[in-house]
């Protein structure tokens, strides 16, 4: 057995070996266990595109197969086919994603939430098929196309606010980042240098004028004011800092 790595995105456990779906990034490789966790880690922005198409339609398809279901305008036999129709869209187009994860996962002899989602949604789905078309098979009795279908368009659901919810907090993160000064003032003896802060060592002297933003975290030798950690610590009143 190979060494075992993380998948960056779903978490999941996966064997290093020949075969196994990877990508690099800077500088580092990845192992991930299904295509939709490598196609979410490599373009974030167009896998949540797909989720919202793909929970847009769900939602119709599975909106109309409730409807039918529990308030059927048909009879039984002509409603269980309309349900059939509209839920094999759902089951085999908007949640392929799960099959081709559980394909994969099965594939490294591993399981993840793919399969778990693929077998359950196709057991409800195979067993309303046969209903419909078959009904002497298990005696008559009622469809689960609705089950199906719910199960995958929540699931898929949950997957795109996951997905906006990291997105916005990205976004926090980056305009956190883009307070933080680019530029120290950095005493060498006598003259006061500017220089970027990644350029910064231990033990750099660095001056801050009045009004002035800090580059980074250190020690007052000299100087008193107010300091305002809002962005550390969320306190909006200033702090008094002196030597």
């Amino acid at each position: 057995m190979g060494a075992i790595a993380k998948d960056p995105v779903c978490g999941m456990y996966v064997e290093e070996k020949e075969g196994a779906l990877t990508a690099e990034a800077n500088g580092a490789r990845y192992y991930f266990c299904s295509e939709s966790c490598m196609s979410e880690f490599l373009a974030p922005a167009a896998e949540v595109g797909k989720l919202k198409v793909l929970v847009g339609a769900g939602a119709v398809l599975t909106l109309g197969i409730l409807a039918l279901t529990y308030l059927p305008i048909l009879p039984a036999a002509a409603n269980n086919l309309v349900l059939f129709l509209l839920a094999a869209p759902v089951q085999f187009v908007i949640g392929s994603r799960f099959y081709r994860g559980a394909y994969h996962s099965i594939r490294s002899h591993t399981s993840n939430m793919d399969v778990l989602i693929a077998v359950g949604t196709s057991a409800a789905f195979g067993y309303s098929f046969v209903v419909t078309f078959i009904p002497s098979a298990f005696g008559g009795g009622g469809v689960y196309y609705d089950t199906a279908a719910v199960i995958i368009t929540l699931i898929l659901t949950g997957r795109l606010l996951e997905h906006l919810t990291k997105d916005r907090a990205s976004g926090a993160i980056r305009k956190l980042l883009e307070l933080r000064p680019s530029i120290a003032r950095v005493v060498r003896g006598e003259a006061v240098v500017d220089l970027p802060v990644e350029e910064l060592r231990v033990d750099d002297l660095f001056e801050v004028k009045p009004g002035e933003r800090i580059p980074t975290d250190g020690t007052v030798i000299s100087g008193q004011t107010s300091v305002d950690e809002s962005m550390v610590t969320g306190e909006s009143i200033p702090v008094e800092k002196s030597p």
